[in-house]
C-alpha cells in the first residue's frame, strides 16, 4: 500500500497528474489527518483530491499516533506528516509520498521508502505513462510550487533529457 502526506497528494494535483498517478498503482491511502487537512481548503487540486476519495480511489484510514510519539516529537512532524508515518508503520505500506523535509529525515534514518512529487512524475515518464515533453513540463511546474534546490531540480530534470 502506498501512503501519502497532503503536501506531495496537492502537488501531484497541482499539475494535473493525480488521475495518471492513481490510474497507474495499485492503492493510495491517506490517514484522516490527512483528508481533513486536504478538505479545509475548496482550492481546485484539493477537489480534484476530493473526488478521487469519493470515487475510493484514494482510501481514508484511521490510525493512532500515539505508539509513535516519540519519534513525531524528535523529527517534528506536523499530524499529516506524523499520521502518515504512522499509518505506514501500522499498515506495512510499501512508500511514502512526501515533500516534507522532516518526514524525508525520518525515512532516511529507518530505511522506510519514500517518494517526492519530482520523483513521482520520473517514475510516470520512466514507465511509459506521460511523454518527455509532458515530464519536463511537470517538473518544471512543480519546481515551482514545491521549494526545491536548485540541485534537487537539476537532478530529476537529468533524468529525462
Amino acid at each position: 500500500m502506498i501512503i501519502s502526506n497532503s503536501s506531495t497528494l496537492i502537488l501531484i494535483s497541482k499539475v494535473g497528474l493525480t488521475s495518471k498517478l492513481l490510474d497507474h498503482i495499485n492503492m493510495l491511502a491517506i490517514p484522516e489527518e490527512v483528508y481533513e487537512e486536504i478538505i479545509e481548503k475548496e482550492e481546485f487540486e484539493n477537489l480534484l483530491i476530493k473526488k478521487e476519495i469519493e470515487l475510493k480511489r484514494i482510501v481514508v484510514k484511521k490510525v493512532d499516533t500515539k505508539r509513535y510519539k516519540n519519534k513525531i516529537n524528535q523529527f517534528r512532524l506536523d499530524k499529516g506528516e506524523a499520521s502518515a508515518y504512522a499509518l505506514f508503520c501500522e499498515s506495512k505500506g510499501t512508500v511514502i509520498l512526501t515533500d516534507d523535509k522532516e518526514l524525508i529525515k525520518l525515512c532516511r534514518i529507518e530505511n522506510i521508502p519514500f517518494i517526492c512529487a519530482m520523483a513521482i512524475v520520473i517514475k510516470l515518464y520512466k514507465e511509459k505513462v506521460i511523454k518527455k515533453e509532458e515530464a519536463l513540463e511537470k517538473l518544471n511546474s512543480l519546481n515551482g510550487y514545491g521549494r526545491y534546490s536548485k540541485d534537487i531540480y537539476k537532478f530529476f530534470m537529468d533524468k529525462v533529457v
